[in-house]
């Protein structure tokens, strides 16, 4: 996605595997309206810090190194909100970034996130920032292979189609999890958004192997690494229930 495009608001999806991006490119084009090529294809790494108690989830606040080919940016914002149809940021929504070396360390930057910080908290921190820093380490780690592609209409509708594979690793308990999104940015203005929602009702309607989310990739991410019970097999718990009761007759 060319870095100059302001992105009015996104929607984003869940797919069943990597072949329903053949599915979604073959309603595009029975649209009939759509003009669509073939952008690029990128490779991102996404590095999530926090504190072993999770001090930084808990204040609704992500911090993160986006890596991009050779550049590198440390992230440290509130964490969004979306809803079911429309892309929103929190009112209070704020974003710090800063690019950095690939290989630098999150000390290294200390005034940057120190500074963030207060900003983040209008300077009514009732903790010692560096302390809290001093305990961040590497928690999630998301990377990523997109696969983008640019859609423009008759109207001026711009939008990119972004088809993510993505490789999640948990570091707090090395559970590793995979996932396919895609992500519909928008970059046209205001008078656009008829087509936009237009376009996003037809995904919804017609491609059954889309599933709307209003996750973010870091929430996506805790969700497919999170440790899941073992199954109980229906006919071996009733077996054992039938235990029980002859044992309670006796």
């Amino acid at each position: 996605m060319r870095a100059l495009d302001k992105i009015r608001q996104k929607r984003r999806f869940e797919m069943f595997n990597e072949k329903t991006k053949d599915s979604v490119l073959e309603l595009n084009a029975f649209f009939g309206k759509y003009n669509m090529h073939f952008e690029e294809k990128i490779k991102k790494t996404f590095t999530y810090y926090d504190t072993p108690n999770f001090d930084l989830q808990k204040s609704n606040i992500v911090l993160f190194k986006t890596q991009i080919g050779k550049f590198t940016e440390l992230n440290f914002a509130t964490e969004r909100l979306n809803t079911v149809y429309r892309y929103n940021l929190r009112t209070n929504y704020k974003h710090f970034s800063k690019q950095i070396r690939p290989m630098d360390s999150l000390m290294k930057h200390k005034d940057f996130l120190i500074d963030s910080f207060k900003d983040m908290f209008l300077s009514s921190i009732n903790f010692d920032p560096e302390f809290l820093l001093r305990r961040l380490q590497p928690m999630y780690k998301i990377q990523t292979v997109s696969r983008e592609y640019r859609s423009v209409n008759t109207t001026g509708l711009k939008i990119t189609y972004s088809f993510d594979k993505d490789k999640y690793t948990n570091f707090t308990n090395n559970i590793k999890a995979e996932a396919n999104i895609l992500t519909i940015y928008q970059h046209s203005p205001e008078m656009t958004d008829p087509d936009f929602e237009d376009l996003i009702q037809k995904l919804i309607k017609y491609c059954k192997e889309l599933t709307p989310t209003v996750d973010t990739k870091i929430m996506i991410a805790r969700r497919m690494t999170q440790p899941r019970a073992i199954p109980i097999d229906p006919k071996k718990l009733a077996m054992e229930r039938e235990k029980e009761k002859k044992k309670k007759k006796k």
